[in-house]
Order: C-alpha cells, then structure tokens, then sequence
C-alpha cells in the first residue's frame, strides 16, 4: 500500500509534465522538440544558461513564421515574421499589452505608461537640456583631471564610465538631485551602478517579473519621498521628469508648457510609493540601455577611423548660439543618427520584445488561437542579424541607414530597435539626447583609441541589455584633443 503511493505521486507528476510539453502539438502550431536535456540543467544550475542566445538559436530552427518552444515549464510563442510581429502587438486591441504599466485608481483603469510620454516630448526634453550638458561636462572634466594626475595619456574603462555618467542623468533627471558620482563615491546611486551586472542569473525574461526587492528600493524611496515633500510644500521647480510625475500625481497635466504644480486636487493620482516605483522602473531601463549603446556605438566606431572622422566633421559643423551648443542642434546630426541606430539594430537595449497573453487571441486568416496565459516572444536580436532582413548583418555599416526604404542593405520595416506598438520604448528620443551629448563631448574633446588585438577578445554578451562581459570592460586610450572647444555651458 505505502508504496503505491509514491508510484502514484510520480505517475502524477509525469503526466503532468507531458501535458505541459505537449502543448503545441496539441494546439497544431509548429514546435520544437520537447524535453530538459542534463546539459541545459547543468548550464541553469551553474548560472551559465543563456536565454537570449538560446531564443535565437530556436529563431534560426525552421522556416515558419511562429514556433511554439518551452522556457522551463511555460510554453513559449516565437514569432518569426516582422509582419505577423507587427500585427500581433499594433492591432490586437489590448490583447498583449505590458501588466506591469497598468494602473488602476478608483473605478479608473490606464495604462501608466501611455498617461506618461509626454514627459519626453520634444520640448519638455529641450528645457530639461541645460541639466544634460551639466553631467556631460562633469564626465570630461573627470576624464581630464584622471589625464592630468598621469601626466599624459589615459587608459581607462569606458563601459564603467559611462554607466556612472548615465547614473548621473538619472539622479539629475528622475530623482532631482545635483549629484556627481565621479566624485561622490559613497552617493547611493553609485553604489547602485557598483553593483555587477553580471549577477543575473539564467536572464529569463519570464523569471524577471518574479518579486524583486533589495534595501536599495527603500533608500531609493526614500529619496523620492523627501524630494516630493519638498517640492509640493515649499512650491519648488525644478524642470526634470520628476517634476513632471508630481504634476502627474497631483491630476496636473504633463504636456504643455507648465511647470508650477497646482495642489487644489487634495487626492493624489499616485502615491509616493507608486512615484518611486515609477522612478526605480525608469532607472533599471535607461541605465543599462543608455550607457550600452554608447559603449557599443565607440566600441564599433573606434574600429572604423574613417567613422569616426566623419562624426568628428559633423560635430565641428554644429550650429551654435553664443558658442552654446543648443538643443536643436542634435537634429543636424544625421550621420551620427545613422550610427545610433546601426549600434540599436546589432546590438538592440531589448533583445526580446516578450508579452502575456491577456485573452484568448485568434491570428488573422488562420487556424491557430493563442491562449490566455500563454507568453509571446519577438526575438529582435536574431531578426536584426537575419541576412534575409539585413545584409552583412554582423558588419557595422551604418550608411545602410541613408536609403532604407530604397536599399538593398536592409528593409526598413525589419528595424524595430525601439519596439513595435504597444511596446515601443516612450523613452527614445530622451535616451537619444543623452547619448548624443556623451558622443560629443568625447569626440570633441579627445583622441580614442581601441587597441585591435583587445578589440578582438571582447566579449558581448545580453542580461538583458548587451554588455561587455571581458574583465577590462571597454579598455581606450584617451589624450586631449589640442584643439579649443567649440561648446560651453
């Protein structure tokens, strides 16, 4: 009798475990093989499993537009074709839109993150400008005092660098503090950015909306709650995203051209705790999605002189006012736009668009349905590295960028670096200025160079926006440029 039972318990377990990995048979969609092989277990328990190269790899399996896999024991939907992508998250009424912006106050219910963008509408982001060039001055200042101290040229790693110069942006932006972590060492924005990004574990997507709370969440709301009570009580403005959020909590527009909060609405939209929320949220994504594509972008224009010649031409050319460089000048940079999105299409900030199916969803002029529950996934990586999308795919040539509509070097609908519908990225044109401003300063003020040999033992990794996982980060020589600069602040 006793013994029966654990037969029984196992035939259970067994049972339902294949009618898990049976689902897309089941369903008739194409699909992979099911099954954990010891080695991918082995890979999962050593913290060596890589999700991003194992969606890719599943990308490159067949010929059919969906194909339906099994991350752990959750059924997984490829989609393979840029087109049925597109549909899917741009004309499916709500079906696959993001849970985690939703919002619901009172008998309300919105999306948070569409009630948001115009935080970062062009000229909200042109008066929040003058707190960009601050931070970038205060990284070329640090990069000369790090020069002088040698006495000649420098060595240093710029993937660090510039991960403090974005924390920079963050502290000065979202949370309003006048913060310079090349200085203040002990900040908690720099330990924030102290802290490895090699610590993510297996890089599921699907295991990233678990919980995930350190003390930092706290001291980090901590600093909202005091820079919030200050504002509303004493009437201060301060023109950055945060004081756009507490427009938004009191029922204040976020377009438009104020900044004065108007405190006549005593119930407030989001509570101190939602702001930081908000707030943690945009620091997780803009701090590793900017400083990579300005990592990766030297990275590949330092191997490219001629590249970095013509940036160098274009910065020069620059319209200017009194010597200032201005924010309406970012849109002469055309070339430089072309480089920024040649880094976005190899090395996209989110390599896996992934949404929840919220209710059952029938693709158009087909047979199949996808489930409630059942997580999508569009692998951008592997659709930007596909030669029938992209020529010379592993070649960075932004020029394929000049005439997309016309070129043979890519199709333009395939670019989707920025997302697709619902999942665009409201950020791009912030994330953008931000770049452009670093690029400029290191241009212009310094000689960069990328020792070949090192340049080819780097290694690139997704966790899950790319970063260089080689133990000198991005190792370049720096010496002063011995011209003046153009630009002050």
């Amino acid at each position: 009798m006793w013994l029966l039972l654990p037969i029984l318990l196992y035939s259970v377990i067994f049972l339902a475990v294949r009618h898990i990995y049976s689902h897309w048979r089941r369903k008739g969609f194409p699909s992979e093989r099911a099954g954990i092989s010891w080695s991918f277990l082995h890979q999962a328990y050593r913290r060596e499993f890589r999700h991003v190269d194992a969606i890719c790899e599943a990308y490159q399996t067949g010929r059919e537009r969906l194909l339906g896999i099994y991350c752990f024991f959750r059924p997984v939907l490829i989609v393979r074709n840029v087109a049925l992508a597109q549909t899917m998250l741009q004309q499916s009424n709500g079906h696959f839109s993001d849970l985690k912006w939703d919002y619901v106050k009172g008998y309300r219910r919105f999306n948070l993150l569409e009630k948001l963008s115009p935080i970062f509408a062009t000229k909200r982001l042109a008066e929040m400008f003058g707190h960009v060039q601050r931070v970038g001055d205060h990284l070329i200042s640090h990069l000369l005092d790090l020069e002088q101290a040698q006495g000649g040229a420098l060595e240093v790693d710029l993937q660090q660098m510039l991960r403090v110069y974005a924390i920079n942006i963050i502290g000065s932006l979202i949370y309003g503090l006048d913060v310079n972590n090349f200085e203040q060492k002990d900040h908690i924005l720099s330990s924030y950015v102290s802290r490895s990004a090699g610590n993510a574990s297996s890089q599921s997507f699907t295991l990233s909306r678990l919980p995930q709370k350190s003390s930092f969440t706290y001291r980090l709301r901590d600093l909202i709650k005091q820079a919030v009570e200050h504002r509303e009580e004493h009437g201060l403005i301060r023109k950055d995203i945060l004081q756009l959020l507490i427009r938004f909590r009191n029922g204040n527009d976020v377009g438009g051209e104020k900044w004065q909060v108007d405190m006549k609405n005593e119930d407030k939209l989001l509570s101190i705790k939602r702001v930081a929320k908000v707030a943690e949220d945009l620091l997780k994504v803009s701090l590793d999605s900017v400083s990579s594509n300005i990592t990766l972008t030297l990275f590949e224009i330092l191997q490219e002189p001629l590249i970095v010649e013509k940036l160098q031409a274009e910065i020069k050319e620059l319209a200017t006012e009194n010597n200032v460089l201005k924010f309406e000048a970012l849109e002469g940079l055309k070339y430089m736009d072309m480089c920024l999105k040649e880094t976005v299409r190899k090395y996209p900030p989110l390599p896996i668009i992934e949404r929840i199916c919220r209710k059952s969803y029938t693709l158009p002029n087909t047979k199949f349905t996808i489930d409630e529950g059942i997580t999508l996934m569009v692998p951008l990586l592997a659709i930007h590295r596909d030669e029938k999308y992209f020529s010379e795919p592993l070649k960075y040539k932004p020029l394929r960028f000049l005439h997309a509509e016309k070129s043979d070097e890519c199709q333009s609908n395939a670019f989707i670096g920025f997302g697709i519908g619902g999942a665009q990225c409201v950020g791009q044109n912030f994330a953008r200025m931000v770049i452009k401003v670093a690029l400029i300063k290191l241009l212009q003020n310094f000689h960069l160079e990328l020792d070949a040999a090192r340049a080819e033992n780097i290694e690139i990794s997704h966790q899950p926006a790319p970063f260089i996982r080689t133990k000198d980060g991005l190792k370049v020589r720096l010496k002063r440029r011995e011209i003046k600069s153009k630009f002050y602040n």
